[in-house]
């Protein structure tokens, strides 16, 4: 037992479930629990239950605790910057030192010449900017019918209504229509699963043709951008095939298509550099990010943009959006010092050889459910299916990936599964080897096991 006495956490359960709307959990699941997993501690990659407990925290929270918990120096820049200035705003013309810091520092690091950057409290808040950006550059230039945005299926951007519009995948839009208008999804690329039937180096990137095609079908003089994640996160760990990424570039350059980058998960390491679309050396015109920028540690986020696309907005004069912790002062502290340890500690190269050795160790389990082990850096899934010869999923009521995360915390794992029974392999970046050996062994006990009890029926 933790700190607690058993009484006092079924206490905490029974209020946490009469008082708490969580967000994106399925409620059912929870009442069968008995009530909330309830975490009070967390150390590197991992975590401590109220009952005392200890985890391997598989995800990195939401993807984005990338140089571990419980880092003291991050907590002191924080309450040092709390006690100088705890907060003021950057609307007005107002400014901070670290804010003139931190926009320098991630200019000079992004994949984008001559970069601004526009700070938010988070993943969503950056996604509704860039489209707003993409909007109102095209409505400066003289292009006002430029305001389409194509995204793609299996896309996750965020839940504010922007955000959501280009988001696609299940259960999200459920209920909240109308969404924003003028958003389109394009098939995504996943090769293992092709939505053209097609196999891996012997297609024609019909992934990243089906762009051109619906830049038609709109009509180029009605589109204002491309979204993408790098890696798709949330939709399944997935990396798109070689070549994907520099067609989707020329693509938008013919039809004058801006392309944007939401590096929200994939930036500040996690795919083995600092920004996942640095994978295929390709420059977008608008970037998002968040989550790794400050590992969690407090919630800051922001949008990079090209110098191409600030001009008209420096001669119109001013950018009308903003939120009221933009730019603020702890967040760009913690962030100053989260990159700081992430260059020092070369997290975004180990994060890089820790994913292949991951990779390596979960297909060396060899068992016979696992169909695809997919990512690059520390963004990965394990996928599992019913019969890999055929790539034949599970049936969805099963709700194997489900089952086997529940079997993987009984084991000392939290382990997130993602759509079509993917389990969510993305630790912190400071993960070693004997880490990855303990996770992977007792995530093989937890989908063998479950595969005995009822994978068979």
């Amino acid at each position: 037992m933790g700190n607690y006495t058993q009484a006092q956490i079924e206490q905490m359960q029974k209020d946490d479930m009469q008082y708490h709307l969580h967000p994106t959990t399925v409620i059912t699941d929870m009442e069968a629990w008995g009530g909330p997993r309830i975490i009070e501690e967390g150390s590197g990659i991992r975590i401590k239950s109220v009952e005392g407990k200890t985890y391997i925290d598989c995800g990195a929270g939401l993807w984005l605790n990338n140089v571990g918990m419980g880092r003291t120096e991050l907590a002191e820049v924080a309450k040092e910057q709390m006690e100088k200035l705890c907060y003021f705003q950057s609307f007005n013309g107002f400014s901070h030192p670290n804010v003139i810091d931190l926009a320098k520092k991630v200019s000079s690091m992004v994949p984008i010449d001559n970069a601004r950057i526009f700070f938010t409290s988070g993943g969503s808040e950056s996604n509704d900017t860039a489209y707003k950006l993409a909007r109102v550059y095209w409505y400066l230039k003289g292009k006002q019918t430029k305001n389409n945005i194509i995204g793609r299926t299996r896309a996750y951007h965020g839940v504010s209504y922007g955000a959501l519009s280009a988001t696609s995948l299940p259960g999200f839009w459920d209920g909240f229509g109308p969404l924003v208008p003028n958003f389109h999804h394009i098939p995504h690329p996943h090769c293992y699963f092709c939505p053209w039937g097609k196999e891996k180096g012997s297609c024609g990137l019909e992934c990243a043709e089906a762009l051109e095609q619906k830049i038609l079908e709109v009509g180029a003089d009605n589109v204002a951008a491309f979204t993408a994640e790098p890696v798709i996160g949330t939709g399944g760990a997935i990396v798109p095939p070689e070549g994907y990424y520099q067609r989707i570039r020329e693509i938008c350059t013919k039809h004058e298509v801006l392309f944007i980058a939401d590096e929200v998960i994939c930036g500040f390491g996690r795919t083995g550099k600092m920004f996942g679309i640095e994978n295929w050396g390709v420059q977008p015109d608008i970037m998002m990010m968040a989550k790794g920028i400050t590992s969690g540690y407090f919630p800051v986020g922001g949008v990079a943009l090209s110098a191409e696309i600030y001009a008209p907005i420096k001669k119109h004069g001013v950018f009308m959006h903003g939120y009221t912790y933009s730019a603020h002062p702890v967040g760009c502290a913690v962030a100053l010092k989260n990159i700081e340890i992430l260059e020092r500690e070369n997290l975004v190269e180990k994060s890089r050889t820790m994913g292949e050795v991951l990779r390596e160790q979960v297909r060396a389990l060899n068992l016979p459910i696992i169909g695809e082990v997919r990512g690059i850096g520390l963004i990965n899934a394990v996928q599992l299916v019913k019969d890999p010869e055929k790539r034949e999923k599970f049936d969805a009521g099963l709700a194997f990936g489900k089952k086997v995360a529940h079997k993987a915390w009984e084991k000392g794992l939290a382990l997130r599964p993602l759509i079509d029974d993917a389990l969510q392999l993305s630790p912190a970046l400071i993960i070693t080897e004997a880490d990855i050996d303990e996770l992977v062994g007792k995530l093989g006990e937890a989908i063998a096991e479950t595969y005995a009890e009822i994978g068979r029926s």
